[in-house]
């Protein structure tokens, strides 16, 4: 298992963006308790010969987000009030049972997709119970909410119904004017069975947001076929929350987190902390953050997650591959919210139109990434975290933006790379601001790129060439690797190219992981570096400007005993002292504070810190073949600005043959 988390961007109450959990887990963390396994799934129904069809409602509950723009004026936005009733939604596609008075299961099946519990029973009078689990797992969802990770118990829903004389001799039971219902509020079911709901619904709206907009959504619409180029579903997720319960603890800490576990395949969202549902950070209303940490399991399974985890901030230049997942989560959020929308809204016209998905949204919450904290009534600020996703890159307003940035700097930013991908996927006829429209890549060919999957036989198993999940040949996903593969993949628009360079991000890998090959080429120059800094006030270490203070190169070793070496000429009063690290090809940087308190790291191969010297050197003995990332770097630790104002220019080699950057051939 990869030992990290990726983390919902969900700790400081700001537009500082902090997942500050950070670091890594393994299994050994769990606590000692014994696990249970999962209970086995019954979702298909029994033969009943002369039956009485029964049908009942199964719907969940839920507190609506108010945000108006703008954002939290008077603090007016956040979690309100429980939805009414005939606001429920349905649980579509959901496990059900039916047992009679002494406890048998007698029934089996699942929901339709408007969430009715339609089944068949005996012709015998009497008195059963429904139970409607929060699971699925059939063409449509694969899923399981489980309320913790010992019993493994999905939550479930009950109503009592009595069959009757009259019934038997109808042959029906219609109990759609009484449903079951998900309950949403603490006061009158401490478990919110309404939340694990939600977290189901907000998943199906993902696979079936993915399903219509890769062109996998049946021959006939909606209709599942064994065919895969013409269907999609989702490999299965297992979700673990709890009302009032900070999953976090879980492995150690009392950081109030939402996060994904790579490599297992599990979500865990935040319920609240110490039993607080109503003034603490909660997650399960939070559709933001929800379908972030799904994007997520997506990427773990269908792309390529490289991710370092650990923190990240909205507002600080980040570990290109950290920014790139949760750019891409962030972004994944807001396009299935804002498509949801569309087909919603097309579905209730009389007679339904065709949705457009890659709208602006009529309502503006949908463009946004949105945490909430608590509910109104319990907190004082109720919106944790916002953002707006088709904000101009260059206004000064705005988290994360790059108004003062160096060229290329967007790689190194997580909202920057959400912004560029939903702005880019808008409709060319759709104006995110004045006279700014839409990139019109759709995202069909957005997901070829980043799974390698299309309707003409590409899958996981043989990705498209072009493509993040061709590992093989693009090991460290990013968003310049990511525009690059879209460029040569002739996915570009020109309104795309103008979006890019509006972020500040290329098509390219210069700024990260360039691919180093035998050539000839100039030598490459830091023009002065800037100091380390925190990334906020709760950090605990000064961290290097991952642009600016540092270059990284994709290094593929050949397993034999050759030596690189960067060869420096300098020039100014206070020219920059690099160093040479070569990391393993999964790794997580390691920070000049760390360093220098004699901390080691097993990601880094071999290094070379000689200071101020006009060479440094790394064998490459003993080292398995693979790949590898060179990464060239200025040595800032505990220097103002002043003292790197100089410029060194460095070339690379191996033995005595030049290497230079250029894009995987």
């Amino acid at each position: 298992m990869k030992s990290r988390i990726l983390a919902a961007a969900i700790c400081i109450l700001s537009l500082s963006i902090t997942a500050c959990g950070g670091g890594g887990f393994s299994p050994n963390d769990y606590a000692s308790r014994p696990a249970s396994a999962e209970p086995d799934y019954y979702g298909s129904p029994k033969d009943i010969s002369d039956p009485v069809v029964v049908t009942i409602p199964a719907k969940f509950l839920y507190r609506a987000l108010t945000f108006a723009i703008p954002e939290d004026i008077n603090n007016r936005n956040g979690l309100g009030a429980v939805v009414s009733a005939a606001n429920a939604f349905p649980i579509p596609f959901a496990e059900f049972h039916v047992y009679d008075s002494g406890g048998n299961r007698v029934q089996q099946g699942e929901t339709n997709t408007n969430g009715l519990a339609i089944f068949e029973m005996p012709k015998t009078t009497g008195t059963y119970t429904l139970k409607v689990f929060s699971r699925a797992y059939n063409d449509y969802l694969k899923v399981s909410i489980l309320e913790d990770i010992y019993a493994n118990t999905p939550y479930s829903i009950s109503k009592t119904f009595t069959i009757g004389s009259s019934n038997v001799t109808s042959g029906t039971l219609d109990l759609t004017s009484s449903p079951v219902y998900a309950e949403a509020n603490e006061a009158i079911s401490s478990k919110i069975e309404g939340g694990a709901f939600n977290i189901m619904y907000d998943i199906l709206l993902a696979n079936e947001y993915i399903r219509r907009n890769i062109n996998k959504n049946g021959t006939v619409a909606g209709q599942p076929e064994t065919n895969t180029n013409k269907w999609w579903v989702a490999e299965k997720v297992t979700v673990y929350w709890k009302a009032g319960f900070n999953p976090y603890s879980y492995f150690n800490s009392s950081s109030p987190l939402s996060f994904y576990s790579p490599g297992e395949r599990k979500l865990y969202i935040l319920g609240g902390v110490n039993g607080d549902v109503k003034g603490s950070d909660t997650d399960h209303f939070d559709d933001s953050v929800i379908l972030h940490e799904y994007g997520h399991f997506l990427e773990d399974v269908y792309g390529n997650s490289e991710s370092p985890g650990g923190s990240h901030n909205g507002n600080f230049i980040i570990d290109a591959r950290l920014a790139w997942s949760e750019g891409w989560a962030n972004f994944l959020q807001g396009a299935i919210l804002t498509g949801a929308e569309a087909y919603s809204e097309a579905r209730q016209q009389s007679p339904p139109v065709t949705p457009v998905e890659n709208r602006l949204p009529a309502s503006k919450k949908f463009n946004y990434y949105v945490d909430t904290y608590g509910y109104k009534g319990g907190c004082s600020t109720c919106i944790g975290i916002s953002f707006n996703l088709a904000a101009v890159g260059t206004d000064s307003s705005q988290p994360d933006n790059v108004d003062d940035d160096l060229p290329g700097t967007g790689t190194f930013r997580e909202v920057s790379i959400a912004r560029t991908l939903y702005k880019s996927t808008r409709s060319t006829s759709s104006n995110y601001d004045a006279s700014k429209p839409g990139g019109g890549i759709t995202f069909a060919n957005i997901w070829k790129v980043f799974s390698g999957e299309d309707t003409v036989g590409h899958n996981r198993a043989n990705p498209l060439s072009l493509s993040l999940a061709n590992t093989a040949k693009y090991p460290v996903p990013n968003a310049g690797l990511f525009n690059w593969l879209l460029d040569q993949s002739n996915f570009d628009t020109t309104q795309w190219n103008d979006i890019l360079n509006e972020e500040k991000q290329n098509k390219t890998t210069h700024d990260y992981a360039y691919f180093l090959s035998s050539g000839t080429c100039s030598g490459v120059t830091f023009n002065g570096g800037t100091t380390e800094v925190k990334m906020g006030t709760s950090d605990s270490v000064r961290r290097s400007n991952q642009q600016k203070n540092n270059d990284f190169y994709l290094y593929k070793h050949d397993g034999g005993s050759a030596t690189l070496t960067i060869d420096i000429s300098t020039s100014g009063s206070y020219p920059p002292d690099l160093d040479l690290i070569l990391y393993y090809g999964s790794y997580v940087y390691f920070e000049d504070d760390y360093w220098y308190a004699n901390y080691k790291s097993p990601y880094i191969a071999k290094q070379s810190r000689t200071v101020a010297s006009s060479s440094e050197t790394i064998s490459l003995s003993g080292l398995p073949a693979g790949y590898y990332m060179l990464n060239v770097k200025i040595n800032a630790y505990e220097k103002p600005n002043w003292q790197m104002v100089g410029m060194s220019t460095y070339t690379i080699r191996k033995g005595s043959q030049q290497l230079c950057g250029t894009e995987q051939p």
